[in-house]
Order: C-alpha cells, then sequence, then structure tokens
C-alpha cells in the first residue's frame, strides 16, 4: 500500500516529539511519500501566490505544501493520502463536496474548540482519525458512520525513558504546555502544595511570552518554582527522568504531548478526568480527579509523596503501557491497518 503524508513541523517538538514522528516509522516496510512546508523565503512568496489566485489570504510554506500535496496525489495515485494535522489544512476540504474514501485527515482537537465554520469543512471529510474517544461519536456525524477511527497517539519509546538514578531530592514536580490546561487550578494548587511541603520544588514548561500572563503571573517570582522553555531533545529527556510526579490540571485534552512522554519515561500524571485522558491510562493505569477540585489534586500528589512504593508501582505501570501501546512501531502498524479498513 503506498501512502502520502502530508506532514507539519510544530516549532518547538524536536526530533522525538509529536505526531510527525509517525512518518519515520511508517517509512520502515510502508512506502510513504512526504510532503512538508519547505524552508526558505522563496516558498512564504510562492504559497503565498498559489493561496491568493485561490481567493484566499496566504499562509507561506503551508499552502505551498498543499498545493504540492495536491500534485502529487494527482500524479502519484497513492492507495491513501493522509493529512496528519487536518486542522492545519482543512481549506484543502473545499476542493470537494465529500471527499474521497482514500483521502485521511487526522483530528487532534477536542469537540469543544471547533468553530461552526471548520465543522463544516470537516463534514466534506469521508475519512478520519481520531487520537482518543471520547468525542468520536460527534466527529462522526460530520465524516460518516463507521469512517471515523480511532488510533493512540504514538511515543518514542526508545529515546523517552525511565532513569530511575537521576530523580532528584527534594522531589521536583513537572508542569508542561499552554493549549487546554487549567492555569488558575495549576497556580491554586503549587501555592498549596508549596505551603504544605516547602521542600518540593516545581519545574514549569512554559514559553517566556505565556509566562506573564493573567493566570501564570502569580508564579513567576515564586520561589518554588524553576521556569524552562526552549529545551533540546535531551534536556527535555531529562528534565522527565529528574522529576517525581507531573502536575496537570487541563480543563480539556485530546491526546496530549506532555502525557504520552511522561508515560514513556514512567513519570506518574497527575491531572484532571477530561477529554481523551482516559485512553492514555487516566483512571485505570494512575488515578484522575475532577477538574477544579484541588483538594483532592493535593491529597493525591501528598500520597505519591508519602508512598515511594506505590509511586514506583505506577511508574511501572505508565511505562509498561507506553511500551505496548504507545511505542510508535506498534501505532505506525495499526495506521497501516486502518489505512486498509478505510479504503476497502
Amino acid at each position: 500500500m503506498k501512502s502520502l503524508l502530508l506532514r507539519d513541523g510544530i516549532p518547538w517538538f524536536g526530533q522525538h516529539t509529536g505526531y510527525e514522528q509517525l512518518s519515520r516509522y511508517l517509512a520502515n516496510g510502508h512506502p510513504a511519500t512526504v510532503v512538508t512546508p519547505r524552508p526558505g523565503q522563496w516558498a512564504r512568496y510562492l504559497g503565498s501566490a498559489s493561496a491568493r489566485l485561490r481567493g484566499r489570504m496566504g499562509r507561506g510554506a503551508a499552502d505551498l505544501s498543499e498545493l504540492e500535496f495536491s500534485l502529487k496525489r494527482g500524479l502519484q495515485r497513492p492507495d491513501i493520502s493522509h493529512i496528519l494535522y487536518l486542522e492545519h489544512h482543512l481549506e484543502l476540504l473545499k476542493f470537494w463536496s465529500k471527499a474521497p474514501g482514500d483521502l485521511v485527515g487526522t483530528i487532534h482537537l477536542p469537540a469543544s474548540v471547533w468553530k461552526p465554520e471548520q465543522i463544516a469543512l470537516l463534514a466534506r471529510l469521508s475519512s478520519a482519525l481520531v487520537l482518543y474517544q471520547s468525542d468520536l461519536p460527534i466527529f462522526e456525524k460530520h465524516v460518516g458512520r463507521g469512517r471515523v477511527k480511532f488510533i493512540h497517539h504514538g511515543a518514542d519509546t526508545e529515546f523517552f525513558k525511565p532513569d530511575p538514578a537521576k530523580m532528584q531530592t527534594p522531589p521536583r514536580i513537572l508542569y508542561s504546555g499552554v493549549y487546554l490546561r487549567n492555569e488558575p487550578m495549576l497556580v491554586r494548587v503549587v501555592k498549596q502544595l508549596s505551603e504544605k511541603n516547602p521542600e518540593l520544588r516545581f519545574d514549569l514548561l512554559v514559553p517566556q511570552h505565556h509566562r506573564k500572563s493573567p493566570a501564570l503571573a502569580p508564579l513567576l517570582n515564586h520561589p518554588a518554582v524553576t521556569w524552562h522553555a526552549g529545551l533540546n531533545d535531551e534536556e527535555l529527556r531529562a528534565l522527565y527522568q529528574r522529576s517525581y510526579l507531573m502536575l496537570l490540571p487541563m480543563n480539556d485534552s485530546g491526546a496530549n504531548t506532555a502525557v504520552v512522554e511522561a508515560l514513556a519515561s514512567g513519570l506518574p500524571i497527575v491531572t484532571t478526568d477530561v477529554g481523551g485522558i482516559g485512553d492514555y491510562g487516566g483512571g485505570t493505569i494512575f488515578p484522575t480527579m475532577a477538574t477544579d477540585d484541588d483538594e483532592a489534586m493535593i491529597t493525591l500528589v501528598e500520597q505519591y509523596l508519602s508512598k515511594p512504593a506505590w509511586r514506583a508501582e505506577i511508574s511501572g505501570k505508565c511505562r509498561q503501557f507506553a511500551e505496548t501501546v504507545l511505542a510508535w512501531p506498534l501505532v505506525a502498524q495499526k495506521h497501516i491497518q486502518t489505512y486498509r479498513e478505510l479504503t476497502a
């Protein structure tokens, strides 16, 4: 089965992070042509010009990659054409009233953030993948019954892995990301935990421009908090490995990159039961709580702190889940199987 992939590179992801890793693992024994946005000023000019010719605002190299994807789809006649980040390329669906079944798009964002005009374009798609299950019926309503398939987001379990020798004392708790996070809950929980447990240290992996946001500003100069940004792959892995817990209050979630990497690293996750968290071990591999239930989150953190053997048990379950469910070679094979189902 020949496949054509339209892949984006997320600027802050390294070589071992993100759904775009799929293209690397599909290439092992599966013919795949990959189209990515080309670098350089000319690519931006040509892409924007092609978009204006089609009557819409230009997005630079992303538009050029869409044009290249469309041309190769016509010339190469692949068995499957897969848009890895559908939300970035919904405009491609304007070519059809209903796209053919061999054009597949992966949905990343929860239904709660989709706008009506985006849903209208989604309804032109005939085949989709979702990375979590709770919103599958909603997307299926627009794409078609039986035409939306669930597949886990993969993790690079060869790169992200536990190293107990690197865990630091006093215990360090890691928080990561911006999108869909419950930042007011984070601030409240960090303040209360640091008051009750002065030895705790918190590592917050947040872009510099976002740290002064109204929600996070109360932690900007907190003595127990260390801020991080712009880490390379090895620095990011070390941050997971030295941490005792991941603290990740969420308002909603599809598949979460921080979650899959924490699981691969054997790092127990303290998070809220929203969106796709349950598909990645929430409630079965590790305990969760309701959003804005500060007391439950604080209690759970303190249980982990007071029961290191239990923490080690959960750590082992997290790693085992990553190895047996999320490892990219397994997830890539699941994609190939699903491609066949969608084109049968």
